[in-house]
């Protein structure tokens, strides 16, 4: 853990600007955690630094030596605003080995304010398929349950599957502000669970999504018969009120080779992006799960 300077990002550090969940550090500072461009971290503020709904995640997006000191961070105001802070404030690190907990369940991680990763697998050799859900908990509410229910759909019916999912609870500064980073973003290397099955290569790969639109939207880079299939088997859930469609192209069409849905599957690309509003999380999760894990029965 390491005292740091929390500054704010430069005019010409328009990689930040309107980027909350991004940051940039100075190499040396990074050199001494062990942090690479690319990995999340924990921030937290160091008045409060007991205390950890005072934490959030962020990615390391760039390196950058100002001339300061060794000990600077830099932020938008939109990264500092997620702990709560509009200046400049010290802060504290903890590097990308210190990003999740494991070995806690949810109701520890609800009492606690804090961010868990679990893995559940039926074989360790097998690369069928997987169900992911990154923002599980309060960050995207449903998500984390629906990738479960629909892992243990395909257990029921006797076959290989993964489920590989994230847990995170905020009371004060709020689960999406302190947990969430971009699917397009997160490091394998700051989530052990996640580097564990980061080379499987699955046939099929499917992310739950929460998110604010009115329809449920299906991305991702699989083929498009696979999605269509998807859509059909959700749209066919009774007293479903929400159309369900194919997306390509936008922010949420999944298709960035980036993103850990593509590269986590088979030869890369493969992933399936499920971004469904709250209402049918929160009223359909469980018919939904069955119906995605349905297809691939």
């Amino acid at each position: 853990m390491s005292e740091i300077d929390i500054l704010k990002a430069k005019v010409e550090q328009d990689y930040l600007i309107g980027h909350g969940e991004r940051i940039s550090m100075d190499p040396e500072l990074a050199s001494d955690n062990n942090v690479s461009v690319g990995q999340q971290v924990r921030i937290g503020v160091k008045e409060k630094k007991t205390d950890p709904k005072a934490y959030g995640i962020y990615t390391v997006y760039a390196f950058m030596d100002d001339g300061t000191d060794d000990n600077d961070v830099r932020m938008a105001y939109d990264g500092r605003q997620r702990l709560n802070e509009s200046d400049s404030f010290d802060g504290i690190l903890s590097g990308c080995d210190q990003v999740v907990v494991h070995g806690k369940d949810e109701s520890w991680l609800n009492d606690n304010d804090e961010f868990g990763e679990f893995l559940d697998e039926s074989s360790i050799s097998h690369s069928n398929i997987a169900f992911c859900a990154p923002h599980g908990g309060v960050i995207e509410t449903r998500t984390d349950e629906m990738a479960k229910h629909a892992f243990d759909s395909l257990v029921a019916a006797g076959k290989d599957v993964t489920c590989w999912r994230c847990i995170g609870h905020q009371d004060e500064v709020g689960g999406y502000d302190a947990w969430h980073i971009t699917s397009t973003e997160i490091s394998r290397k700051s989530f052990p669970y996640l580097d564990q099955i980061g080379d499987r290569g699955f046939e099929n790969v499917v992310s739950f999504h929460g998110y604010g639109e009115d329809e449920i939207a299906v991305g991702g880079g699989a083929p498009t018969a696979i999605k269509q299939a998807i859509v059909d088997a959700i749209s066919a859930i009774d007293g479903l009120s929400y159309d369900v469609t194919i997306v390509t192209s936008g922010s949420y069409a999944g298709v960035s080779p980036d993103n850990f849905v593509n590269w986590l599957s088979l030869n890369g690309g493969g992933g399936i992006q499920i971004e469904i509003p709250y209402g049918a999380r929160v009223n359909h999760w469980q018919a939904i799960a069955e119906a995605v894990a349905s297809v691939f029965v």
